[in-house]
């Protein structure tokens, strides 16, 4: 019998948590569901912890493959499922017993719905719970959500509370990126939402563990923000970016071009020639121009484009002397031009230089406390 929903579970070296993992899956209250977990070639016990709960119940099957990364095992799932219905579960992350049942009931009555998703906690490894995953995210928000989602990756957070429709999927021959290690969910959900209609159900259904191993805490902050500025790129290109407003584009190029690309200056140069940039005001263009720029003389950064971004930024916006300042500064003294930008900028924080999660500590206002 062909099941509802089919769940994803991608494991690597996850012989801790695994186990509870499917058992959050087993506890369901809705039974109609199979698991398809992956060991991405662990090398501990993950794969004989996994195929232990898979000998007891027929709903579970263990695939394993080499080592190819978060992407390449979300893809064999997609390959390996069923159901009409296709939801997430992590190996170190638990469902609370009634998100199958909330989530799957939703769509069942709301054909005009996408996907759904819900709220959930952060926990620790002892599985205390902290705060809500609502507590970071922007929203609730319903309906075309592929603007939010462009603009930035806190509508859903971590996959574990979303629940689509296959269908899309197969449409739109969707797949993970196995070219992005940080973010190939974000990168997925954006380009499912471009064509898609999501709800919201206001109840926790899941818990999200936060740990040392969690990829993004492995992974340095550099190579973090070159897998956003990829994802940010995707996004930019597809069609109907030019659908969203024009302050979630000019965000959208601020974070790809000032914050996540501060040394990579041909790509920068390639970027503002795309016709999604020169399709901004020209005003908003030249302080984009201008920026970046700036941002590059703060990181001590010496290269030709400097300048030209600042000449060019002045001639789409002669009005604004900042970039004529800037460029005579510039030339006189790079030195003393870093340091008056560098004090204009005290203050403000880069949003690439925090540790993702680095901050979750704040209790759960749930009164079990626990997982």
């Amino acid at each position: 019998m062909i099941p509802i929903v089919s769940i994803m579970m991608p494991a690597y070296n996850a012989e801790r948590t695994i186990e509870q993992a499917i058992d959050s899956a087993l506890a369901q209250t809705m039974p109609d569901w199979e698991l398809i977990v992956v060991d991405d070639g662990s090398t501990d016990g993950t794969a004989s912890r996994a195929a232990s709960r898979a000998e007891r119940d027929a709903r579970i099957k263990l695939v394993r493959q080499a080592n190819g990364g978060e992407s390449a095992a979300r893809n064999t799932a997609l390959q390996q499922m069923q159901g009409e219905l296709v939801a997430f579960l992590d190996a170190d992350d638990l469902y609370l017993p009634e998100h199958l049942a909330l989530t799957v009931g939703y769509l069942q009555t709301h054909p005009q719905r996408d996907g759904v998703y819900t709220d959930g906690f952060h926990c620790d490894e002892q599985g205390r719970r902290l705060q809500t995953l609502s507590s970071r995210r922007r929203g609730p928000f319903e309906g075309w959500l592929f603007p939010e989602l462009v603009a930035a990756s806190d509508v859903f957070g971590p996959p574990l509370c979303l629940v689509l429709r296959r269908r899309l999927i197969d449409q739109h021959s969707l797949a993970f990126d196995p070219a992005i290690v940080i973010g190939p969910d974000w990168d997925f959900t954006t380009r499912y939402a471009h064509d898609a209609q999501f709800g919201y159900i206001d109840r926790p259904t899941g818990c999200y563990r936060v740990h040392q191993n969690n990829i993004t805490h492995r992974v340095d902050l550099d190579r973090r923000a070159l897998y956003m500025a990829h994802c940010r790129e995707k996004a930019i290109k597809l069609p109907k970016f030019a659908a969203c407003p024009l302050e979630t584009r000019r965000a959208t190029f601020y974070e790809l071009l000032v914050n996540l690309l501060p040394g990579h200056a041909q790509r920068q140069a390639e970027i503002v020639a795309w016709p999604q940039f020169t399709a901004l005001p020209i005003a908003m263009q030249a302080e984009l121009l201008r920026l970046m720029a700036s941002k590059a003389i703060v990181c001590g950064l010496r290269h030709d484009q400097i300048e030209l971004w600042l000449r060019q930024a002045d001639r789409l916006d002669p009005s604004s002397r900042q970039a004529a300042r800037l460029i005579r500064l510039y030339r006189a003294s790079p030195r003393l031009c870093q340091l008056a930008v560098r004090l204009r900028k005290t203050g403000q924080v880069d949003p690439t230089r925090r540790a993702p999660l680095g901050d979750v500590a704040l209790p759960a206002t749930d009164p079990e406390g626990t997982i």
